[in-house]
C-alpha cells in the first residue's frame, strides 16, 4: 500500500472532518484559513450571543441557564485552537501513523497494527454515532411546541423555542428562522469539530498502545532460542540474540517517543479541557437542583420541563465526554503495563550478561511509565473519571 491508500482505509474519517474545520494538516493552505475563519466567526458569534443575554438579563438563573452552553462554545474554539497550535505535531503524530505501515514488518507485527487500527475504526463509529445522536436530541428541541400543539393542543400557540437561551438585541419571534438557522449551523461546526479533533486522538492514542505491543512482542520472543549454557549457543547465535533486544529497544525507545510527542501536543488541552468539564458538571447540577436560595439542592422538586431535560441532556454528554478522555489515557497505561509484564516474561536468564542488562535496563525504565495528563496534574485514567464524578 501507498501513503494514500493508507490514509483512505484508517484515516479516511480524519482527514474528511478535519477538511470541513481546517485541522488536517495536509490541507491546502488558503482553504485551510478561509475554513478556520468561517467557522470561528459562527462560534464566536454564537458565543456573544449568549454573553450578550448574561449581561442585559443578568441574574443567577439565567447565569446557570447560559453557562453550559457558553462553556460549549468556548470548549469548540479551545479543541479547535489546539490542532492549529500544534499542527507540525499533529502532523508528525499522524505520518508516523503511516510511516509505521509502509515500514517493512514481519506478518505478527502487521497483525497487531492491523488490530489496533481496527479498534481505532470501531471507537471512532461509535464516538461518531454518539456525537451526532447528542446533536439531534437537541435539534429537535424546536420541533416540540408544534408537535405538542397537534398532540395537546391549547387555546392558542406554543411559543416557539430556541436550541439554547441567547440574545440577539432583535425580536426573537419575529426573526426566530434566521436566529435558528445560526444555531443549527453552529450545532452542525460543533459536531464537526469534536469529531475531526477527537478522532485524530483516538487513532494516535491506538498507534501508540500497538507501538508499545510490538516494543513487548520482541522483547518476549528475542530470548526464545536464546540459551547461554549449551554449546550451540555461541558465537553467531549469541549476537544474533543480543541484536533482537537491541532491536527491540530501538522499538520501545520509538514508542515512548510517540507517546511523548502525543502528551506534548494535548498537556494544556486537556488540562484546560478537564477543568471546563468540571465547571460544566457544577453549573449543571447546581442549575438541576435549583429552586431558591435555600432550596439549591432539591433535586427532586425541578419541574419536570424541557429546560431539566436539556439539563440533564447535558448531564450525560458531558460523562460521556469525560470518559472518552479517561479511557484513552486508561488505554495507553494498560498497554504499558502489557508491555512490562511481557518482558519480564521473556526468557532473558538464558541470554549473556549484556543481554541480561539490557533487560534489567529497560524494566528499570518501565517503572516509570508514559502516560496523558492534564498539564502535569491530573492523570487521564479511569480513577481520574471516577474522582471527577464523586
Amino acid at each position: 500500500m501507498d501513503q494514500s491508500a493508507i490514509v483512505d482505509q484508517y484515516l479516511s474519517d480524519n482527514k474528511f472532518f478535519g477538511l470541513l474545520v481546517g485541522v488536517w494538516p495536509d490541507q491546502d493552505r488558503f482553504t485551510k484559513y478561509f475554513v478556520r475563519f468561517i467557522t470561528f466567526t459562527i462560534v464566536n458569534l454564537s458565543n456573544l450571543a449568549q454573553i450578550s443575554r448574561i449581561v442585559v438579563f443578568f441574574s443567577l438563573n439565567n447565569l446557570t441557564d447560559q453557562m453550559p452552553f457558553l462553556l460549549l462554545g468556548i470548549a469548540i474554539i479551545l479543541k479547535q485552537f489546539n490542532y492549529v497550535l500544534y499542527e507540525n505535531k499533529l502532523r508528525d503524530l499522524l505520518n508516523g501513523i503511516v510511516v509505521e505501515w509502509l515500514t517493512g514488518r514481519p506478518e505478527e507485527e502487521l497483525a497487531i497494527l492491523e488490530l489496533y487500527s481496527k479498534r481505532a475504526l470501531i471507537f471512532s463509529s461509535i464516538y461518531k454515532a454518539s456525537i451526532w445522536f447528542s446533536v439531534f436530541m437537541f435539534l429537535l428541541l424546536p420541533a416540540l411546541p408544534p408537535i405538542l400543539d397537534i398532540v395537546a393542543p391549547l387555546n392558542a400557540s406554543r411559543e416557539r423555542i430556541l436550541l439554547y437561551p441567547s440574545y440577539y438585541f432583535v425580536d426573537e419571534q419575529e426573526y426566530y428562522y434566521l436566529i435558528l438557522g445560526h444555531m443549527v449551523v453552529s450545532a452542525f461546526i460543533l459536531a464537526c469539530v469534536f469529531i475531526a479533533c477527537d478522532l485524530n486522538l483516538i487513532h494516535t492514542v491506538q498507534h501508540a498502545c500497538a507501538l508499545l505491543t510490538i516494543s513487548g512482542y520482541r522483547f518476549k520472543h528475542a530470548m526464545d532460542e536464546a540459551n547461554f549454557y549449551t554449546e550451540k549457543y555461541r558465537g553467531v547465535a549469541l549476537d544474533k540474540s543480543y541484536a533482537k533486544v537491541v532491536q527491540s529497544i530501538d522499538a520501545h525507545k520509538k514508542a515512548t517517543e510517540y507517546v511523548k510527542k502525543l502528551e506534548a501536543c494535548h498537556v494544556h488541552y486537556f488540562c484546560i479541557l478537564i477543568g471546563m468539564i468540571i465547571m460544566m458538571f457544577t453549573v449543571t447540577f447546581v442549575k438541576a437542583g435549583f429552586i431558591d436560595y435555600r432550596n439549591i439542592y432539591q433535586l427532586a422538586t425541578v419541574e419536570m420541563g424541557s429546560t431539566y431535560l436539556t439539563f440533564c441532556a447535558f448531564t450525560v454528554s458531558q460523562l460521556v465526554h469525560l470518559l472518552f478522555l479517561t479511557v484513552m489515557g486508561q488505554f495507553l497505561i494498560n498497554s504499558h503495563e502489557a508491555t512490562f509484564r511481557k518482558i519480564y516474561e521473556a526468557q532473558w536468564h538464558n541470554g549473556s550478561a549484556k543481554a541480561q542488562a539490557l533487560y534489567v535496563l529497560v524494566l528499570r525504565q518501565c517503572l516509570n511509565p508514559q502516560k496523558l495528563t492534564g498539564g502535569g496534574i491530573i492523570t487521564l485514567d479511569l480513577n481520574s473519571f471516577v474522582q471527577v464524578d464523586h
